[in-house]
């Protein structure tokens, strides 16, 4: 069954996506989004901004392999610790995740 057959309203399709990314992997929110079958990273955000502490937030980031806005110094602790891979970066957080290398495909 596609991610995006699944009953449930999208709160918590997202939450159970996001909850499945394993340890070191991630997606960006657009694909979180696509995995449903439509565009949404701004929706996906927002249900993370409010729900996301219940599952691993740190493995949705935003296009480009930069880590969630504001919580740059948490999620590379969370990084670290799972082995995601990382490449330096000339951000304010000084790095961003691999994606080739870490991108996650849930189907």
């Amino acid at each position: 069954m596609a991610v995006f057959d699944r009953p449930g309203d999208y709160t918590e399709q997202v939450l159970a996506l996001v909850a499945r990314i394993p340890p070191g992997r991630v997606m960006t929110y657009g694909d979180v989004a696509w995995a449903f079958g439509r565009p949404g990273a701004r929706a996906v955000g927002m249900v993370m901004r409010y729900h996301g502490d219940a599952v691993p937030w740190w493995r949705v980031i935003r296009a480009g392999g930069h880590p969630p806005t504001c919580h740059e110094e948490a999620a590379r602790l969370r990084y670290e610790e799972e082995g995601t891979p990382l490449v330096p970066a000339s951000t304010p957080a000084g790095y961003r995740v691999d994606l080739k290398a870490a991108g996650w495909d849930p189907d």
